[in-house]
């Protein structure tokens, strides 16, 4: 019997977004994340790629396993063999599903959860064949995003997905990795993890001072005590930004104001991140006009009539902090001729490239052009390079392959054992 695990990087050596991970072993093939790929317009584009035995033919693959919900990571699971399971993290699966609904997507069917358990950030050992996979709940820009941490034959496997330690869980970033260390010691090897498969989005970034999540919010509060209305253009998934601006406008006593599509996703994950049933209306719903024409009976009674009840009119007729998205600018220009904009300001809180997307860009030029400032604030959803070279000097990886990365020859100056891949190259561990 062969005890070695092989692993194939199919797509992500050489790109930002689009990463495809298969993992093998004697009894097991998996796939880790299938989504959708970045184009060079800054727009998600579905090339979906034909791999025999996972989207066309017959089934080779025994499961595929998505990080986060970021469609880069998700967002062509639709287009997977319907016989193959794919595991996705529960409250990843229903922002997952919100997003489909609201892009008139196919949705997947197949789809097994995973749950983190309660009161700690790992979930329960899933087992395929001879390979045991764990998730590990880990800072990013989308709620509940995980790494896998795959063992086999005594081997173990670690595929960071997306990560950071800036944001509002960064402060679990070490205990998670010091806990996936005490679990594998037990192999008594020095290497704590046989292969790190790692995110480099940020090798081509040199400046390591990053922005925190909760210096953001202090940033923004500052921003938000300037205006008497704020407009925020950001990711409706980044709940750690939803909760910084919420936190601001609270601070600078503005009524806090989501999009249909945002207030779907804060109440469906509920608890203490902002959502309409935050009490003493402090957070409302606002419906764009887009949506009162173009959109059909069914979706207006699943995704809009629910939320009725907490579209508050008065919270424009104040001061007030507003999700928007660039298909809004009818919504802002009516306000406008309402007099409900007297000195504003539009928040761009999202990467700065997807400013040249054309949507985008015709947005805020109508914008400003109606006297709203512009103003910048973000701060990144992945790991600078000491963030990177923090989680390898306490994983102890034997051999590290960078993905996710424009840059991946930036891993041989981070990674003393950097193993540098190209796409479909496969190595053995």
């Amino acid at each position: 019997m062969n005890n070695s695990i092989k692993i194939n990087i199919i797509k992500g050596t050489n790109q930002i977004g689009g990463c495809i991970t298969e993992i093998q072993s004697d009894k097991a093939r998996i796939i880790i994340d299938f989504g959708e790929d970045l184009d060079n317009e800054n727009k998600f584009s579905e090339n979906v790629p034909k791999i025999d035995g996972l989207t066309v033919g017959i089934p080779k693959y025994d499961a595929v396993f998505i990080t986060h919900s970021h469609q880069d990571h998700i967002g062509l699971i639709d287009r997977i063999l319907p016989s193959i399971p794919v595991y996705v993290e529960e409250k990843s699966k229903k922002i997952y599903e919100l997003t489909c609904g609201f892009n008139n997507k196919k949705c997947r069917e197949n789809i097994k959860i995973i749950k983190f358990r309660k009161g700690r950030f790992d979930s329960a050992d899933i087992l395929i064949n001879d390979m045991i996979i764990k998730y590990y709940k880990v800072d990013h820009s989308a709620y509940n995003s995980a790494m896998v941490l795959i063992k086999c034959h005594e081997k173990t496997i670690l595929h960071t997905g997306d990560f950071r330690n800036h944001g509002y869980k960064g402060d679990k970033f070490i205990p998670t990795l010091n806990e996936i260390v005490s679990n594998n010691i037990s192999y008594n090897k020095e290497e704590t993890i046989d292969c790190l498969i790692t995110e480099g989005t940020c090798f081509d970034r040199n400046n390591n001072i990053t922005v925190t999540e909760q210096d953001l919010s202090d940033k923004a509060s500052q921003i938000f005590s300037k205006y008497n209305q704020i407009f925020i253009m950001q990711s409706s998934t980044n709940i750690d930004r939803i909760t910084s601006f919420f936190k601001a406008s609270i601070k600078t006593r503005k009524k806090f104001i989501e999009d249909v599509f945002t207030a779907n996703i804060t109440l469906e994950l509920g608890g203490n991140i902002p959502n309409p049933k935050f009490d003493d209306n402090k957070v409302s719903v606002w419906e764009p006009a887009i949506y009162k024409f173009c959109k059909s009976k069914e979706f207006r009674e699943k995704y809009i009539e629910p939320l009725v009840k907490y579209k508050h009119v008065e919270s424009v007729y104040g001061d007030y902090a507003m999700m928007v998205k660039s298909s809004m600018y009818p919504d802002i220009k009516m306000l406008y001729n309402k007099g409900k904009i007297t000195n504003a300001c539009l928040v761009y809180s999202m990467w700065h490239n997807y400013l040249k997307k054309p949507d985008v860009e015709l947005f805020v030029n109508k914008v400003q052009a109606l006297g709203i400032d512009f103003v910048e604030l973000h701060t990144s959803g992945h790991a600078n390079l000491d963030t990177v070279r923090l989680s390898a000097k306490i994983l102890k990886p034997k051999n590290v392959i960078p993905i996710h990365t424009k840059n991946k020859e930036k891993a041989r100056e981070i990674f003393e054992n950097a193993v540098i891949l190209d796409d479909n190259e496969q190595i053995e561990i």
